[in-house]
């Protein structure tokens, strides 16, 4: 049953992850020889000494190298946010739930192969990466990869790609309206960057090796949360508020506080004073209720400003 269940989603989603490839190898290719142009030809190694440590590797003054491309982070929240929207959308849930297999099963197996694929993608698009770089080595310089500055570049980078994906497709099974979801999800993403920027500047008295480790296991927790709550959710999807904000009426008031209290400490953690705190927090629970209970007020709204 499991088998042909993974064949009828196999139908499904292979043409996006044919296309995905194609698309990743080419971009793969890209990167790759925009870093080939950076290199110092007066080097003997390709990698500074910091490949030899359990690091995430920067890029040294030998030149630019990706061992862990952002772009495999990129593909991995827009996969999670289409793959999962794109079926509510397109009535394939609806067409799952009505073919006899339990809602638990589906919703792993979806997970599982959306994760196979991508990883598949990251490995075959870094391998040409590798290729090429091994190809453009100038006469005379090694390519001293090493497996511990390798190893931790790879494990960040899929830990950040999954929390990347384990955020859209949370969202994207949570939210029913697909310009609100777009909205949210890249409003969300953003101030994240913004936070990660601030934390980096407030762990700088710690080791490098302890904030990364530390980070990649708070966002392998955060991942592991949103997944399994999403499994919990989706075995709960009723199709009935398909088109709604919110496919989870229960949620409204949850994600109201979550949103009123990230809003609150994004705009006011960098100051001392509590004017700025009183101020997003107004804000913050005005915009939330308005968005959340008076959804017809907002469209009005946006109907008048089209007219």
């Amino acid at each position: 049953m499991t088998k042909n269940l993974s064949r009828l989603l196999w139908r499904r989603y292979r043409q996006w992850f044919w296309a995905l490839l194609g698309i990743s190898v080419l971009a793969g290719i890209a990167i790759a020889l925009m870093d080939t142009e950076s290199w110092s030809h007066h080097s003997s190694v390709l990698f500074s000494d910091q490949i030899d440590q359990w690091l995430v590797y920067q890029n040294s003054k030998y030149g630019s190298v990706s061992l862990f491309s952002y772009w495999f982070v990129f593909i991995a929240w827009l996969s999670g946010l289409l793959l999962m929207m794109q079926d509510l959308k397109g009535n394939f849930n609806q067409f799952l739930f009505a073919s006899g297999y339990p809602r638990q099963r589906i919703y792993w197996t979806k997970l599982g192969m959306a994760l196979t694929g991508l990883v598949a993608i990251d490995v075959v698009t870094a391998l040409v990466q590798y290729l090429i770089y091994w190809l453009k080595l100038p006469h005379g310089m090694s390519f001293n990869l090493a497996l511990p500055g390798f190893l931790t570049t790879w494990l960040s980078g899929l830990v950040l790609a999954l929390v990347m994906f384990a955020i859209c497709w949370f969202a994207a099974l949570i939210l029913g309206q697909s310009g609100a979801l777009v909205i949210t999800v890249c409003g969300f993403t953003l101030s994240l960057v913004g936070l990660n920027t601030f934390f980096q500047g407030k762990t700088i008295l710690m080791a490098t090796r302890d904030v990364e480790w530390l980070a990649m296991e708070l966002w392998l927790l955060a991942a592991v949360v949103l997944l399994v709550w999403g499994s919990f959710l989706f075995s709960r999807l009723s199709l009935e508020h398909d088109g709604e904000y919110l496919m989870f009426p229960r949620l409204r008031i949850p994600l109201y506080l979550v949103f009123v209290a990230y809003i609150t400490f994004i705009f006011s953690i960098n100051s001392g004073e509590w004017q700025p705190t009183v101020i997003s927090f107004t804000v913050a629970a005005i915009f939330g209720y308005l968005w959340l209970w008076r959804p017809q007020l907002i469209e009005k709204w946006h109907q008048r400003r089209g007219n």
